[in-house]
């Protein structure tokens, strides 16, 4: 299995930047975390910290940092800052460990 794989650039739902001062980051709140979210495989999936700019038309992402978080855009769009919150550092973990 490969690490890293390819998002093309029009399968990104969002990139979002946000501080880590909220449960359960809020251990660092100085510190940002970075999410890339995308549609992959019918699914919204997210990409925590562990991503790049591959080229102009695609992302690479690292697998262990990756997690699903929705079926829907619409339900991503609905998520609360607490669940998003909550959803970025579970993938988070599982990349870490």
């Amino acid at each position: 299995m490969e690490v890293w794989f390819e998002v093309k650039k029009k399968d990104i739902i969002d990139l979002v930047e946000k501080r880590k001062d909220c449960f359960p980051w809020g251990e660092h709140p100085d510190e940002k975390y970075r999410c890339l979210v995308f549609w992959k495989d019918g699914k919204v999936m997210m990409t925590v910290d562990e991503f790049y700019e591959a080229d102009a038309q695609a992302y690479s992402c690292c697998r262990f940092y990756t997690d699903f978080i929705c079926r829907t855009i619409e339900e991503y769009r609905n998520l609360s800052e607490e669940v998003f919150a909550s959803k970025a550092y579970s993938a988070w973990c599982s990349g870490v460990r």
